[in-house]
């Protein structure tokens, strides 16, 4: 009533839609919210006679996020990259559009670095708050569908206007197939100057397939103290122990390792400061240490058996400046990472029964010469030390520069310094030129393009403070340490009306992977692998209806890559439509459907069959489907739903194959995240 009251009021004031559309997403009318929202961004500049172009800004960077968040709960998870990307980049400072970005990068495959990233940087620029820290959040590589893990990456989308003294506690649960279940449960609060949040996450599932299962635990805490209003420091510390089997899904079904076990336990402390000189001059850095466990065992093959032990000690350090004027945003910094560490491997070749030929000693006169004599043959276990030394610097600068006619111009550069000791990994020290452009010839319409080169680091956690993107394509794919690339984009995002938005992106990325080429009674080599990967995109969204969310999109993926080092695939194209519908009503009911169509053919590579190459070709549907219900007042919500509704049988090659992105069989789940200030 009073939102209603203060937009017939003043009606070009964008405040009331902004906190209209803030109160319609959190009762489940995300259309409506989303053109309250909208409208808060066409008023934004109308507050220019109170507040500076810096707050301005500000002001729409933060509306820039909201509206993301709202994309996401309509399923419209392109739209929400597009704002998350524009909001970043009018205002790097804002810790909300950090955040948003990084949810919405969740959806993505092989943006892992990016999302774990971006949540790196909102934490160290967020004020006190009392949202919780969720334990999994920062983890990478989670090997969880959609469907899966007690609840989704961020439930509280927005802080109170005002904090105070209090402590909330956040819980959630998940059940389904295949003894699948896991819980989370978060404790946050605040006193004064200080905010604290402590976590833990449990996660397991006997798989869809044998072999298949995990075993995942997750514990974080995290306080952060405002010393001034300038300046606050933050500890974090974060634990994972995680057990798996061979989870990764290949093309052909019965190509997995049956006897693989994975064990990896990780302790991480972390130290962070933000400073703020003025307004519009931060100063950011992280600082953490990490120790990893890792045990690989593989008894699959009759003959030999593999365990490999390794230990690292990881240490990084990075500072980040950021600069916002008028027309220029700069975003500078450097770092240095380094892994101490050593690797076990032991190759046990099991014993067994062999035959020889023994000279016949009465020979000639008593056929035969030589007589076959059965032995058994037990040998010793080969043992390896490898010890590995990574040092790895880097430095950087980003310019965003606001032209006439609309145009951001995105100009910068890295450096890398590569060190390694290892065989696995090259030295190298390399220039990465960035460029990017970002034009709005019309209200409605961005065009972006881009070309840059990337250096993949070595990483702790797989976090940076580097910007992880430009004009919206990003830059850091879960590619191999030390591989070389190049990447070149352009797209086009186009809202056609109220209530219909489309837009089509199209990226080229040439990579050098170095690899170790093994021939025998030769030492090791090490060697460049060519890979090319080709990915179309474009989309159709519409919401007809206050109530109803419609999307559709074609999304295609070509790798191409060399045969001597091609990781499963020497040629992967795969085709996706996906299409779905969205429901919800007011009362806080809303249910989901998704079909997914897939055709991929390929060239792919089994494991022990090192360039060898089988031609395989697929298609099928997957259809999801789930109905959740918002309870009121932002206490949670309920989730049942079924992944792979009918149980679709297919080959599928995942080229993320840490984070799945189909189900291969039915999986039924229920879902509870309930909230309490």
């Amino acid at each position: 009533e009073e939102y209603a009251i203060a937009k017939e009021l003043d009606p070009k004031d964008p405040t009331p839609y902004f906190y209209d559309a803030i109160a319609k997403q959190t009762t489940n009318r995300p259309v409506e919210a989303l053109h309250d929202m909208q409208k808060a961004i066409e008023l934004n500049d109308n507050r220019a006679v109170y507040r500076s172009k810096l707050l301005i800004d500000s002001d729409l960077a933060a509306r820039s996020a909201s509206l993301a968040r709202i994309y996401n709960d309509l399923g419209f998870q392109q739209l929400a990259l597009v704002e998350g990307w524009k909001s970043v980049n009018t205002d790097p400072t804002n810790h909300s559009a950090h955040r948003f970005l990084a949810d919405s990068y969740s959806v993505r495959p092989r943006h892992e670095i990016a999302r774990v990233s971006e949540l790196l940087q909102s934490q160290l620029l967020q004020p006190n708050n009392i949202t919780p820290i969720q334990p999994r959040l920062a983890e990478s590589n989670l090997f969880l569908q959609s469907a899966q893990g007690p609840a989704g990456l961020s439930f509280n989308e927005f802080n109170p206007l005002f904090n105070r003294n209090r402590i909330a506690f956040q819980g959630s649960g998940v059940i389904g197939s295949d003894d699948t279940w896991g819980g989370e449960g978060v404790v946050s609060g605040i006193y004064k100057k200080l905010s604290l949040s402590a976590g833990y996450n449990h996660f397991e599932t006997d798989g869809w397939r044998k072999n298949a299962d995990q075993d995942d635990d997750v514990a974080n805490f995290f306080a952060q103290l405002e010393l001034t209003h300038k300046t606050s420091i933050q500890v974090e510390y974060r634990y994972r122990d995680l057990e798996t089997g061979d989870v990764h899904l290949r093309f052909f079904e019965d190509d997995f390792l049956s006897d693989l076990r994975q064990e990896k336990e990780t302790n991480l402390v972390r130290l962070g400061f933000h400073h703020a000189f003025l307004p519009g001059s931060d100063l950011i850095g992280n600082f953490q240490y990490q120790n990893l466990d890792g045990k690989i065992k593989d008894e699959s093959d009759p003959i030999l058996s593999v365990d490999d032990k390794s230990d690292d000690d990881a240490y990084c350090g990075e500072l980040q400046y950021l600069h916002r004027s008028k027309y220029i945003n700069i975003v500078t910094g450097a770092g240095h990472f380094q892994i101490d560490g050593e690797e076990i491997l032991t190759l046990d070749l099991r014993s067994f029964t062999t035959t020889i030929n023994v000279p016949n000693p009465l020979f000639p006169p008593i056929p035969p010469p030589f007589f076959l004599v059965p032995i058994t043959v037990d040998p010793d276990p080969v043992r390896h030390k490898l010890d590995r030394d990574v040092k790895h610097s880097n430095v950087y600068l980003y310019s965003h520069t606001s032209l006439p006619g609309n145009v951001t111009l995105t100009v910068g550069g890295s450096g890398d310094f590569f060190d390694s000791d290892s065989a696995e990994t090259p030295d190298e020290d390399q220039f990465n030129p960035k460029f990017g452009i970002t034009w709005n010839p019309l209200p409605n319409t961005t065009l972006r393009a881009a070309a840059f080169r990337v250096l993949k680091r070595t990483l702790i956690t797989d976090q940076t403070l580097e910007p992880t993107q430009v004009a919206g394509f990003n830059q850091f794919f879960d590619d191999g340490n030390a591989t070389d690339s190049w990447r070149y984009g352009g797209a086009i995002d186009q809202k056609f009306s109220e209530n219909i938005y489309g837009g089509m992106e199209y990226t080229y990325r040439d990579l050098e992977v170095p690899f170790n080429f093994a021939s025998l009674g030769d030492p090791p080599d090490l060697r460049e692998a060519d890979w090319e990967e080709h990915l179309f995109r474009t989309y159709l969204f519409w919401t007809p209806h206050k109530w109803l969310a419609l999307s559709g999109e074609y999304q295609y993926e070509k790798f191409e890559r060399d045969e001597e080092f091609a990781e499963g695939a020497k040629k992967v194209e795969t085709n996706y439509v996906p299409l779905g519908i969205h429901f919800f009503h007011p009362s806080g009911l809303s249910a989901s459907f998704k079909g997914t169509y897939v055709d991929q053919d390929g060239e792919f590579e089994r494991q022990g069959t090192l360039g060898t190459f089988e031609n395989g070709d697929d298609d099928f549907w997957v259809v999801d489907a789930a109905l959740s219900y918002r309870f009121p007042k932002r206490y949670g919500f309920i989730t049942i739903g079924v992944s792979n509704m009918f149980d679709e049988d297919f080959q599928f090659f995942d080229t993320d194959l840490d984070n799945p992105r189909v189900q291969p069989d039915r999986f039924f789940f229920g879902k509870i995240t309930m909230a309490f200030p």
